[in-house]
């Protein structure tokens, strides 16, 4: 009887004690079915509106991406006498950092790259804010840019810095912190004006492939109320460009733990230094994946690239 499906038996004579005591026992078993049974109908339920909880911030956090990703809408910008590359790589759907260019006037460019502190959706939001205050599309918001008797002029770096530092302090008020590096770059001379905020060294690779890393350091923006900021700079020769990078680059880890690092970064330039604009950041990228053994980089990349040809 077991075999073919009972769950308990009775021998006789059968005893009435015995029988309502297992009638008990049976109906303890038949509502334990039931309430497991109502269990698995409540956790499956739970797991269908999760999912759909789920795909739902999908979605919103691919658009987030693709919002971010819009920020930066032109990768590369040729001019008469130089080139700007640009790469934004997120280390999930959106991050905190962020790299551009604009035109300051007819002869000079801004170029930036900055990082917010943390991941996730608040990074991107304080990123994307960020961007606004660097942004081409209107020289009026635009805090590099001030104007001067005849029309649009650069604003000193270290003061960008310290209007930036001034705005996240007073208006954003958050916990966050940004570090930042800006270039102010004259496209007839090579002249570079530049600021370095708690970001990585500004790199300067020369024409032989020899590489020089610039400045030493400054508090990063957002930190310390008041801050103060040091200039720089610098000036690039015909055939040499700059580098600004993201501490995902430098700080990139290999599987045994150990980071890239500026002297990491240095060999790997050197060795790319024949590969000309995207295709050297591209190139850059497989460098930095060979070196951590997977291309799912714990923080975010960025890199802003300008190559300066020389007068025409």
């Amino acid at each position: 009887g077991l075999e073919v499906g009972a769950d308990d038996f009775l021998t006789k004579p059968v005893d009435s004690g015995e029988l309502r005591a297992r009638i008990k026992a049976g109906d303890r078993l038949l509502a334990l079915e039931r309430e497991l049974r109502a269990n698995n109908l409540l956790l499956t339920e739970t797991l269908d509106r999760l999912r759909e909880l789920y795909n739902s911030l999908d979605r919103d956090l691919i658009e987030a991406r693709s919002l971010q990703q819009s920020l930066l809408r032109e990768r590369e910008y040729a001019f008469k006498t130089g080139k700007v590359s640009l790469l934004l790589r997120p280390s999930g759907h959106v991050g905190g950092d962020m790299v551009g260019c604009f035109r300051i006037n007819p002869g000079q460019i801004g170029l930036y790259s900055f990082d917010v502190s943390g991941h996730g959706v608040a990074s991107a939001l304080m990123t994307a804010r960020l961007a606004g205050l660097l942004s081409g599309a209107s020289t009026d918001h635009n805090i590099a840019i001030r104007r001067g008797p005849v029309g649009p002029v650069g604003r000193a770096p270290p003061e960008v810095a310290r209007v930036m530092n001034r705005l996240m302090m007073s208006e954003i008020q958050t916990e966050r912190y940004v570090t930042l590096a800006y270039a102010e770059l004259d496209l007839a001379t090579g002249r570079a004006r530049m600021v370095q905020a708690g970001h990585p060294h500004p790199v300067l690779q020369h024409r032989n492939g020899e590489v020089s890393f610039l400045c030493s350091g400054g508090l990063p923006v957002g930190l310390i109320e008041g801050a103060e900021y040091d200039g720089f700079e610098v000036r690039l020769r015909p055939g040499e460009r700059l580098l600004l990078v993201s501490d995902g680059i430098t700080e990139c880890p290999r599987p045994d733990g150990e980071q890239l690092g500026d002297d990491g970064l240095e060999r790997i330039l050197t060795r790319l230094r024949k590969l000309r604009g995207n295709a050297l950041l591209e190139a850059l990228m497989w460098e930095l994946a060979r070196w951590a053994g997977h291309e799912d980089f714990p923080d975010d990349i960025s890199c802003a690239l300008f190559e300066y040809h020389g007068p025409a």
